[in-house]
Formats: structure tokens, sequence, C-alpha cells
């Protein structure tokens, strides 16, 4: 069962209770994404490994399929392919396709593939970002390869020196561009925060070349054009729902999308009067089982 209101949260949505409008906005809004980790499942995990829904999930990927709602399940995880990700979620009950599902590493994939057409790309972390950039159309360049036009990091349970050597020579001396697939330093599903490895990989590759990496995942441009493209273009009114106000909100602000924060995982209750102007949603509840409940009330 959802936990009660926190004295903090009562204040917050009495004083910034959304109006109608608000509400009647999402319930008929174009295209829908959807965070994992803390929003859609609790877990340790990033992509939702062993964890569990959370109540109103599965209910509300149901909602949007029969109002047909073009939605986007979105998660920083990079380490696995897709299909492994989406399986998770299908073991926790969730009705979801592979398609369906966006990762950092596809998100990266994508848009380097769209602005660097026909690049050698060199992958600093795991089969989640080499595949991606595969199906994108991408070559692979290796650690010994000396024409890498691409750097791109991701999560991965170990980098080899050869790989990180020839990632910061590519930077350092050839000029390659680099790519990261998350930039937060903190990973937090709802139960505990871990490091965020591909951002901590990229941030040393960085200490040494002088480089800024790109970040692609979540809150950045990168992942925001590629969320506009599949979910209808620049016309289209979208809804970003998540957990964590310096990433889903801060993502919503910027493609200038209705952001709705579920209090389930990242964002505590505490943090809500402090929130600066671009990570503020436009709607905040308990869980994603409030915010279906809402909008219930208006489109059943």
């Amino acid at each position: 069962m959802s936990r009660p209101l926190s004295s903090i949260e009562r204040e917050y949505l009495a004083t910034n209770e959304p109006a109608e409008a608000v509400i009647d906005a999402l319930v008929h809004a174009d295209g829908w994404m959807l965070d994992v980790d803390g929003c859609l499942v609790r877990t340790t995990k990033a992509g939702g490994a062993g964890g569990a829904a959370i109540e109103g999930a599965a209910q509300l990927l149901a909602w949007l399929r029969r109002h047909q709602r073009r939605f986007v399940i979105c998660t920083n995880a990079s380490q696995h392919p897709v299909s492994h990700y989406a399986g998770h979620l299908r073991d926790c009950g969730l009705d979801i396709a592979d398609h369906e599902l966006m990762t950092a590493a596809t998100a990266t994939a994508d848009f380097v593939a769209r602005h660097h057409a026909g690049a050698r790309v060199l992958v600093l972390g795991d089969r989640g970002l080499s595949e991606a950039m595969r199906d994108a159309g991408l070559q692979l360049a290796s650690s010994t390869d000396r024409n890498a036009d691409v750097v791109a990091v991701g999560a991965a349970d170990q980098y080899s020196s050869s790989t990180i050597n020839a990632a910061c020579l590519a930077v350092a001396d050839r000029g390659a561009s680099l790519y990261t697939s998350v930039g937060s330093p903190w990973f937090h599903g709802g139960v505990d925060r871990s490091v965020a490895v591909s951002s901590a990989m990229a941030n040393a590759v960085a200490w040494v070349t002088g480089a800024i990496p790109q970040v692609c995942g979540k809150p950045s441009p990168a992942l925001g054009e590629v969320l506009r493209e599949r979910l209808g273009g620049s016309s289209s009114q979208l809804v970003v729902v998540g957990d964590a106000a310096g990433a889903e909100m801060k993502l919503a602000h910027q493609i200038d999308a209705l952001g709705v924060l579920v209090l389930s995982g990242a964002t505590m209750a505490k943090d809500l009067p402090g929130l600066p102007l671009d990570q503020r949603p436009h709607w905040v509840g308990r869980d994603v089982g409030q915010l279906l409940q809402q909008m219930r009330a208006v489109l059943p």
C-alpha cells in the first residue's frame, strides 16, 4: 500500500495544488517518458534488475495502452542490452516490449549516429553500449586502432587498462569526441544509492585529457532530442515521469514537457522546498499509483 503523506508533502501539495487544467493536460498528453528505477520499480540495481514493481506501475502502463498514448520507458542503465533490462521488467509484472525501452546506451548510440554518421566508435563499457552502437549502424574501433572518431563511455563491471589508454589517446591526441551515457555521480533506485560507474569513468578520461564529456543520458539535451523524435516531434505535448528532480524534472524543463515527480525514489519530501526552478515539477505525488488515481478521475 502507498505510505501516508508526510507533513512536508502535505504542505507542499497544499500550496502547489495542481490546477484542474494540469491534470487534464496530463490525461490528454500525446507522449510519455517513464523512468524505471525508483519510479516504476524499486531496486538496488540500475535497469530494474532484482526489483519489485511499485504499486500502480503495471496499471499505469495499461492505462496508457488503453488510451493509445505513445510512451517510452527510459533508464540510465547502459551495461546490458535492452532485452536484458526489458526481461527484468517483465519479470516484475510490467508489460513492456523490448522496443518500448530506451537505455542510456541506446540514446547515446542514436545521438552519435545522428551527429557522427560513419564514425568509428571506441566503446569504454560493456555489451549494452557496444551492441547499441552496432544496431545504430556505427563501426566499432578496438583498443589497438588509432583512428577512433568517437569515444563513448558506459557502465561495466570491469574496464581494461588498454581500452582506457586507447580512449585517452584518441581524445587527447586525435581529437575524438567524448560521450558518456550518464553524467550524475550517483544512482538511486528507491532503496539505496550507489556510484554511477560510467560517469566516474568518463570523468577519469576527462581528467586525463582535459576534454568535457557530453552526456547522452538523463537529463541531457542529447537524450531530449532522441526522445522527442521517438514520441512525435516538436509539436507533441510530452510528459516526463520520474523520481529524481535533478534528472527527470530537469529533462522535462529542457524539452518543454510536463514534469511529474514521484516521491518513491531519489527525491524526498524534505527536498521539495529547495528545488530550483528548473527542477520543479508540474505535479508531485507519492508514487505512480497516486498519479493514476487522479488521472482516472478524469478519464477512467
